[in-house]
């Protein structure tokens, strides 16, 4: 086995290159010797002249070392700072170009969200129901949202998490209709609550509540194709209903009580 040598360590910027650990180590011990030959590198390294030269030519691929011959060997050095900033800006740039490429391709190819397959997934306990709702991200194509919220229990759950969660719409300008238990009521006008505010011009948020009586611990979420339950009492539960058609019976059932929650 070759040794390779830790003079040079903790180098994880390297990573982004992919280089394979030979080529690394080949590229380190030229940094911290400056021009070398194949021979001396191998001795340093304890390497065999012919992995040498197998770790050498993704340095040279990318530009990262420079190659200079002699009647008698072959020997390798570091590119210098300006080189190196030219090749790369050129990497960047064709990378860049790429990724335009594949977004494109992939919005131009990639189906809607027509929900062909449906999906129900299910989470457990305070950690699972908040990564239920980060498993449904604010999309700018979808500006409107349908709620049952029973906002004291939810909050109750971890309100500055809600918060975040809430105010992450307002870069696409989703608009909320939420239908909250009676008892919610109390919650407007509370300073530290603000952010909850039912004000349809500034939050964006048009708030109903249930009839006195008729309060439910279990909150659900209509947002495109997904409805997402997530339970504010003891039971501590969410799960999320990828599809079309329950999401369409879903928002039947909402309506129905909106119509018969108060302003």
């Amino acid at each position: 086995m070759y040794m390779i040598r830790r003079k040079a360590n903790n180098k994880d910027f390297l990573n982004i290159f992919g280089l394979p650990p030979k080529s690394k180590a080949v590229l380190l011990d030229i940094i911290d010797n400056g021009d070398s030959s194949v021979a001396d590198i191998s001795a340093r390294l304890n390497m065999p002249k012919s992995s040498i030269y197998d770790a050498v030519a993704p340095l040279l691929d990318q530009s990262l070392i420079n190659e200079y011959s002699s009647d008698r060997s072959k020997s390798f050095g570091i590119s210098d700072p300006d080189q190196l900033a030219r090749a790369h800006s050129e990497r960047l740039e064709e990378l860049k170009s790429a990724q335009t490429s594949l977004l494109d391709f992939i919005g131009k190819h990639h189906q809607k969200d027509t929900v062909a397959k449906p999906k129900i997934k299910f989470y457990s306990g305070t950690l699972g129901i908040k990564q239920a709702f980060r498993d449904m991200p604010w999309q700018k194509d979808i500006t409107e949202t349908f709620m049952v919220w029973p906002t004291k229990d939810m909050i109750g759950i971890d309100e500055e998490f809600f918060k975040w969660h809430g105010t992450q719409r307002f870069r696409y300008g989703v608009f909320i209709y939420a239908i909250e238990n009676h008892e919610d009521r109390k919650i407007q006008g509370v300073k530290k609550h603000e952010w909850l505010r039912n004000d349809k011009k500034n939050n964006l948020v048009s708030v109903r509540y249930l009839p006195k009586g008729t309060d439910s611990k279990m909150s659900f979420w209509l947002y495109g194709n997904k409805c997402l339950f997530a339970s504010g009492g003891a039971e501590k539960i969410a799960f999320n209903v990828h599809s079309k058609e329950f999401c369409q019976m879903m928002k039947i059932l909402w309506q129905s009580l909106w119509n018969q929650s108060k302003s």
